[in-house]
C-alpha cells in the first residue's frame, strides 16, 4: 500500500477536492479500457453547460440550434474562434452564471507573447487537470511518494519559504522538490546539478529549454550527473537537438509534454508510442488554417483547443497561438481513444515568414548550429522578410574562418538569396519574466 499517496488523497478530500477518486477513475480506464464515446459525452456536457449558463456561448448557439447532440465535433466547426482579445473584450460574458455555486479562483496565461490574460479556474477543474497531470507520471513509472525534482520557474513552485504550512506539508508528502531555471548562470548550473545529485529523484520534470542548457553545461564541464529513471519536459517546444542531449547527458528516455496555464495538461508522450497523446477526459483538438477552417489530420495548423473541464469560464476552441500536426488514422497506435499530436511545433508568432509570404518551420534553423563549440547560447531572431540576426555568447573559442560566412550561406538557402545575415555577439540573453529561453523569435506581424 502507497500510504504518502493515501495521505495525500485524504488531505485533499478533507479540503473538498476529490483528486483521488477521479485520478482512480481515469488510471482504471486507462489500464482496463477507456469508452470511445468519452470525448462525445463530454464536449456535449460543456456544450450544455454553455448553453444554459454562458452568455457568449448562449448567443452563439442560439444561432446554431441544438444539433451538437448528435455530433459536437462536427457542431463546433461552426463556432467562432476564441481569442485572447475576446476573453478581455467579453470577459464577464464568458463567465458561468453558476459561479456563485462553485470554488473558484483567478488565473494568467504564461504571458511568453507579451499578451497575458486573465481566466477562472474552478475547483473541479483543478482536481481533473491534477488528475490528469498525475496520470502522465503514473504512465511513465513514477508513484506518488518516489522522489520528483522540478527545474522550473513559476512563482508558486519558486521561493517555497514563503508559502505557507499547507505548500511545505504536501511536497513533503509528495516527496516532491524544486530548483529554479530562471536564471541559468554558470554558478547556478552547479548548484542545480549538485541537487540532482544529492536528490537522486526518480522522475525530473524540467522546462526545455533549461534542461537543455544544464544538459549542455554539465557536458562541457565534464560534470557527472545522476540519471532518474525518466524525464518530463515541457513549457517550451523540445526540438530534437535538445532531445538528443539530454537524453545522452542524463541517460535516461525524455518524454515530451504539452499544455498551458490557460487549460492545463494537453497531451504527453508514453513509453513505446510516438506522438503525444490527448486523454479524451481534458480536452478536445482541432487544427486549423489561417482563415479557421480544419486541416486535414497530418497537415499542420494552428492550434484550437477546447477544455472539457473547466465550467467556471468555458475556453470554447480557443486560440492557444501554437502550430502542431494532429496524427492520422488510429491515435497513438494503440486501442485507447484520444487524438494524437504528431508534433507541436512551437508558437505560432515564431513561425518565420519569408519575402513570398511562405512559412518557414524555425526547426530548420537549429541544425545550422549543431556542433559549433563555440556558441554558448543563442537566439535567432527575424527582424524583417529579408533579415535575420544571429545572437550569440560566445564559449572560450572564436568561429573558424568562413564559418560566419558558411552560416549565412545557408540562412540564405533557408529565407532567399537576398536575406541579410547579421551576427550579433553578446555576454548574455537575460530570459523573459517567464524563464523559458526563447531560441527562435519572429517580429513579424502574421
Amino acid at each position: 500500500m502507497n500510504l504518502r499517496k493515501a495521505v495525500y488523497f485524504a488531505i485533499l478530500r478533507l479540503r473538498g477536492q476529490a483528486l483521488g477518486p477521479y485520478f482512480k477513475r481515469i488510471w482504471r480506464e486507462f489500464q482496463e479500457g477507456i469508452p470511445p464515446d468519452t470525448t462525445k459525452k463530454s464536449l456535449v456536457q460543456i456544450l450544455e453547460h454553455c448553453k444554459q449558463s454562458v452568455p457568449y456561448y448562449g448567443e452563439v448557439m442560439h444561432r446554431h440550434g441544438d444539433s451538437f447532440r448528435d455530433d459536437p465535433a462536427e457542431y463546433l466547426r461552426h463556432f467562432p474562434i476564441l481569442t485572447k482579445d475576446i476573453i478581455r473584450s467579453r470577459f464577464d460574458d464568458l463567465k458561468s452564471k453558476d459561479l456563485d455555486r462553485r470554488k473558484w479562483n483567478f488565473n494568467t496565461s504564461g504571458g511568453s507573447t507579451g499578451e497575458p490574460i486573465k481566466f477562472i479556474q474552478d475547483w473541479e477543474y483543478s482536481v481533473k487537470s491534477g488528475a490528469i497531470k498525475l496520470l502522465y507520471s503514473t504512465i511513465i513509472g513514477r508513484e506518488i511518494g518516489e522522489r520528483e525534482l522540478y527545474l522550473w520557474s513559476a512563482a508558486r513552485y519558486i521561493g517555497n519559504e514563503k508559502r505557507g504550512l499547507k505548500f511545505h506539508l504536501i511536497n513533503k508528502l509528495t516527496n516532491t522538490s524544486f530548483m529554479s531555471v530562471f536564471r541559468m548562470t554558470p554558478e547556478q548550473m552547479r548548484t542545480n546539478i549538485e541537487t540532482i545529485n544529492a536528490k537522486r529523484p526518480k522522475l525530473l520534470v524540467a522546462y526545455a529549454t533549461g534542461l537543455y542548457e544544464l544538459a549542455k553545461f554539465a557536458e562541457q564541464k565534464g560534470l557527472e550527473v545522476f540519471p532518474p529513471e525518466s524525464i518530463i519536459t515541457s513549457a517550451a517546444t523540445l526540438y530534437p537537438v535538445m532531445r538528443e542531449k539530454i537524453e545522452k547527458v542524463f541517460q535516461c528516455p525524455v518524454f515530451n509534454r504539452y499544455g498551458s496555464r490557460e487549460v492545463g495538461d494537453i497531451a504527453c508522450e508514453r513509453p513505446g508510442f510516438q506522438g503525444l497523446w490527448v486523454p479524451p477526459w481534458g480536452h478536445y483538438v482541432e487544427i486549423v488554417d489561417d482563415e479557421g477552417n480544419r486541416v486535414p489530420d497530418g497537415s499542420p495548423g494552428d492550434i484550437l483547443v477546447t477544455s472539457l473541464i473547466n465550467y467556471a469560464m468555458p475556453l470554447i476552441r480557443y486560440k492557444i497561438e501554437d502550430q502542431g500536426i494532429l496524427s492520422p488514422g488510429k491515435s497513438g497506435q494503440d486501442n485507447q481513444p484520444g487524438q494524437v499530436f504528431m508534433e507541436v511545433l512551437g508558437r505560432s508568432l515564431d513561425i518565420f515568414v519569408n519575402k513570398n509570404g511562405t512559412l518557414v518551420s524555425t526547426g530548420h534553423f537549429m541544425p545550422l548550429l549543431y556542433f559549433r563549440d563555440w556558441i554558448q547560447k543563442y537566439q535567432v531572431i527575424q527582424k524583417s522578410h529579408s533579415r535575420i540576426v544571429f545572437r550569440i555568447v560566445k564559449g572560450d573559442s572564436d568561429p573558424k574562418p568562413g564559418e560566419l560566412e558558411e552560416l549565412a550561406a545557408k540562412t540564405n538557402l533557408i529565407m532567399g538569396s537576398d536575406c541579410e545575415t547579421i551576427f550579433e555577439f553578446t555576454d548574455e540573453i537575460s530570459p523573459p519574466p517567464s524563464g523559458k529561453h526563447r531560441f527562435l523569435i519572429s517580429e513579424i506581424p502574421r
